[in-house]
């Protein structure tokens, strides 16, 4: 099953846009099965898990998933090269029971240099036994950055110990702007149904 939990529900044409690379800021983790990113592009090959997490897909149990234990909050930060535009990011997580796997919650930034960094949004995401085996995807929209780099950073529950995600993808919109005149124009319609509507009373 998997749940889309929409931040903002803003409608757009999109299109991905791929990075060029990322990096975490702690080492994932080995348990029952080792959660590394493997090949380095598990995060944005297009491969979600499921529930529950540990079923083979066809290359291991739990094969995609990338994960962490007692380490909050984990940074993935991406690099795209130059400075792209960005008007939603999609995070796929889940859980299996608050002792376990534990929804994270999501900080966003983005930076220029990928020293400084600027939050642009986020999502708390409340303990509940309401999430056990479920898979979700977070979306995150109705912004726009243009940076270089993006973070991603997830904030570990109190109580379960581990924090999965299988796949963090990124969008831009590219439907266009109204152009200044074609707001002018409306404007301009606007006020001609006003002022026709005025003269109309005036006559009666």
């Amino acid at each position: 099953m998997v749940c889309s939990t929409a931040v903002s529900g803003v409608q757009a044409a999109l299109v991905e846009v791929l990075p060029v690379s990322y990096v975490f800021d702690k080492g994932t983790d080995t348990g029952t099965y080792n959660y590394a990113d493997w090949g380095g592009v598990q995060l944005t090959d297009g491969f979600y898990g499921v529930a529950d997490w540990s079923v083979d897909l066809g290359n291991g149990p739990a094969y995609e998933w990338v994960g962490w234990v007692n380490d909050s909050p984990v940074n993935i930060d991406f690099d795209f090269g130059s400075p792209v535009q960005i008007n939603q990011v999609n995070v796929g997580t889940t859980q299996d029971n608050l002792t376990d796997v534990v929804l994270p919650s999501v900080n966003l930034y983005s930076s220029n240099d990928g020293s400084s960094w600027s939050a642009f949004s986020s999502l708390v995401v409340p303990e509940s036994t309401l999430n056990d085996n479920q898979h979700f995807v977070y979306q995150f929209d109705g912004f726009s950055v243009n940076n270089r780099y993006l973070r991603v950073s997830l904030v570990h529950s109190t109580d379960g110990p581990w924090t999965f995600t299988d796949e963090i993808d990124f969008y831009r919109d590219t439907m266009p702007a109204p152009e200044p005149s074609a707001m002018l124009l409306f404007g301009a319609g606007l006020s001609g149904m006003a002022l026709s509507g005025f003269r109309k009373r005036e006559e009666a």
